[in-house]
Formats: C-alpha cells, sequence, structure tokens
C-alpha cells in the first residue's frame, strides 16, 4: 500500500498520463487525443493503473490542459501553467526557466521552488507551436521523425513570414526555387525558435533552462534554441510529460 496520485495532461494534439506512486514515476501514457478528449483520458487512465499494478488502489486524479474541464472522473482540475512549472522542477530540481512548445501554443514559464513567478504564452499565431512544424513536415512530405534527420544536416535558410498560412506558401515556393528540405527545415525551426525568444525576452528568463512538450525530444530544435536564448537548453525523456507529473503532484 502507498499513496498513489495520477495526472493526465489532454493537450490539443497528445494526451499525456503519469502515475506517482510514493511520489515515484512507476507509469506512464500518451495517445493522440482525438476527437473525444474525455475518452482518450480514460483510456489512459486504465493504461495507468495496469501498467502500474494499481488495481484496487484508489488515486487522487488531477487533470490539466485544454481539455481538462470535460475529463469528469478527475477529482479536480488545474492550469496547465501551474502543473508545467511543478513538472518541470520534478524532472530538473531547481529549474528556472520552463519552455513548452505545444500543439496549439508556446509558452515560457519564469519558475521558482517549483511555483510560476511569470510567464509568457503565444495562443494566437500557429506559426510559432508544434502544429506548425507538423504541417511544414507533411508539406515536405515527411513525418517528425524525417523532419528530425532533415535538421542534422544542420543546413538553413530564411524563412521570412510571421504567418503560418504565408509561411506555408512560402515553404512551398523556396523548394519550388531549389532550396533543400534540409535548408527548409533548418529555416523553420529557426523561426519557431526565434518566436520563442521573443516571448522569452518579455520575462526574467534564468538557467537552468527545461524543454518540455512533444517537441522537447527534436534535437534541432533544441539547438536552434539554444543559439537564440544563447544558454543551454535541457530535456528529458520525462520532458513531454510535465504537465502530467505537475498535475500528478498537486495530488501528493
Amino acid at each position: 500500500m502507498g499513496q498513489v496520485s495520477i495526472g493526465i495532461d489532454c493537450g490539443s494534439a497528445a494526451c499525456k498520463g503519469i502515475l506517482l506512486w510514493d511520489g515515484a514515476v512507476k507509469a506512464v501514457a500518451v495517445k493522440p487525443t482525438g476527437w473525444n478528449p474525455k475518452e482518450t483520458a480514460k483510456a489512459i487512465l486504465d493504461e495507468l493503473i495496469v501498467k502500474a499494478g494499481a488495481e484496487g488502489e484508489e488515486p487522487l486524479i488531477t487533470a490539466t490542459g485544454y481539455g481538462r474541464v470535460g475529463i469528469e472522473f478527475a477529482q479536480r482540475a488545474v492550469t496547465e501553467i501551474t502543473c508545467h512549472a511543478l513538472g518541470a522542477d520534478y524532472i530538473l530540481p531547481g529549474v528556472r526557466t520552463v519552455v513548452d512548445i505545444g500543439g496549439q501554443d508556446s509558452k515560457v514559464i519564469s519558475v521558482r521552488n517549483g511555483k510560476v513567478q511569470s510567464f509568457q504564452m503565444n495562443d494566437k499565431c500557429a506559426a510559432g507551436t508544434g502544429r506548425f512544424l507538423e504541417m511544414s513536415a507533411h508539406r515536405m512530405g515527411v513525418d517528425m521523425s524525417g523532419f528530425a534527420a532533415l535538421l542534422k544536416e544542420g543546413k538553413s535558410c530564411a524563412i521570412s513570414s510571421m504567418c503560418a498560412v504565408f509561411a506555408d506558401s512560402e515553404i512551398v515556393s523556396l523548394l519550388a526555387g531549389g532550396k533543400s528540405r534540409e535548408e527548409v527545415a533548418g529555416g523553420i525551426v529557426n523561426s519557431v525558435a526565434a518566436r520563442t525568444a521573443a516571448l522569452a525576452g518579455r520575462i526574467e528568463m534564468e538557467s537552468p533552462v527545461l524543454l518540455t512538450g512533444g517537441l522537447a525530444e527534436l534535437e534541432g530544435l533544441k539547438r536552434a534554441l539554444e543559439v537564440q536564448f544563447q544558454m543551454s537548453v535541457i530535456t528529458s525523456e520525462l520532458s513531454r510529460f510535465a504537465g502530467a507529473i505537475g498535475a500528478a503532484r498537486k495530488g501528493v
């Protein structure tokens, strides 16, 4: 027997869940959110229980993310900014800045002892989000793993458009004009990193910096952010679960 808490972070693109048992990670799960966040969240819950062998336990379930309100089986719902700060501090104790690039928004959070000091969010334009990267990869005929491979070349070209719709047209023009996919992919990531740096410039940004969200494993993005920030950016295998971890910690 022990204390079991579950955090479910239901974002626009993916639903992530984590089960903490006596404060330690015992199970993680992730699925595409799809059209029904409530059903996806329930599937995440069931998977976590089975993976952790927590049948018969009575965990406190906390929901976060844009779909949190619809997760009726959760005992509480907490804002994602709060959860990302708390989760990031679990992943990287002493973290001072959290950079989260999600499917429909991106945010930079100043953190002290797991608590939010200030934050800036871009939720008005798709051009600085993970969705934009996915759309751009699709435009070039690759999935995200293929996009990551293109970035390994370290090439780049300028992407001047500040709107996702116009940037898409610019990508087509650049490719038609002879730019390689490697150059265009690098330009796209540099554009996203520059937008993120603009957000970061509005808060008191300090090291250490943790990159969270589903794009945290994209090494090319990490490098581009380090160039823009002029400081190291840390990632973790748990980075995409930061929001879920923070939600679970709210139940401890």
